[in-house]
C-alpha cells in the first residue's frame, strides 16, 4: 500500500512539474503579470472586432465613459465580474479613486460592537453558489432598499482601517 501511494505522489509531482518550463521551451505565460483588467480589456476589442469587422469602441464602452465610469461590472459577464470583484478585493490599491458600477443584490448589517450600520451590494458567480460583495456609503440620506432588492450602485471606489482590519467600499455611492 506504501509503495502504491509513493507512486501516485510521484506521479502527481512529475505531472506538475512536466507542465513548468522556461520560454524557451513553449511555455505560453508571459513572465509580466496579468490582471483581469487586461484579459477584459483583450476580451471586448476582440469581441467588437468579431462583430463589426474593426477596432472600434462599443455603444457599452461610449455610455460607461461618457458617465465617468473606470470599472463597469454592469456589462461583463457573471463569471467576469466574480473574477473583477475578486480582483479589487485581493489588490484594492489598484482600484482606490476608480469610480465603480455594479448591480446586485442589496444587503445591510448593524454592527453592535461599533454601533454602526453597513450597507453592501453582493454579486454572485455564474452558479451563484459564491459571494463577493462591497460596501457601499451614499452621498446623502437616501431611503436605502430593502434587503434583498436588486440593486445598482455607483461610487468612488476607496479602503478604510475599523480596528486592525482594511475594508472597501464605494464612497459618495448612489442608487441608479
Amino acid at each position: 500500500m506504501k509503495k502504491l501511494i509513493t507512486a501516485v505522489i510521484l506521479s502527481l509531482i512529475l505531472f506538475v512539474f512536466a507542465g513548468c518550463g522556461s520560454a524557451e521551451s513553449g511555455n505560453r505565460v508571459p513572465n509580466s503579470q496579468t490582471t483581469v483588467d487586461d484579459i477584459l480589456q483583450s476580451a471586448a476589442v476582440q469581441s467588437e472586432a468579431s462583430q463589426s469587422g474593426s477596432n472600434t469602441v462599443s455603444k457599452n464602452e461610449t455610455s460607461t465613459a461618457a458617465e465617468g465610469i473606470d470599472v463597469d461590472l454592469t456589462v461583463l459577464s457573471s463569471t467576469m465580474v466574480y473574477s473583477e470583484v475578486y480582483n479589487m478585493m485581493s489588490m484594492p490599491d489598484d482600484y482606490i479613486g476608480k469610480t465603480v458600477k455594479m448591480t446586485g443584490i442589496f444587503t445591510s448589517t448593524h454592527d453592535d460592537t461599533t454601533g454602526n450600520d453597513y450597507y453592501a451590494c453582493i454579486i454572485q458567480d455564474a452558479t451563484a453558489c459564491c459571494a463577493q460583495g462591497i460596501e457601499f456609503i451614499l452621498t446623502d440620506d437616501s431611503k436605502y432598499p430593502n434587503e434583498g432588492d436588486i440593486i445598482s450602485v455607483v461610487g468612488v471606489f476607496d479602503t478604510y482601517n475599523e480596528g486592525q482590519f482594511r475594508y472597501s467600499t464605494l464612497r459618495d455611492a448612489s442608487i441608479v
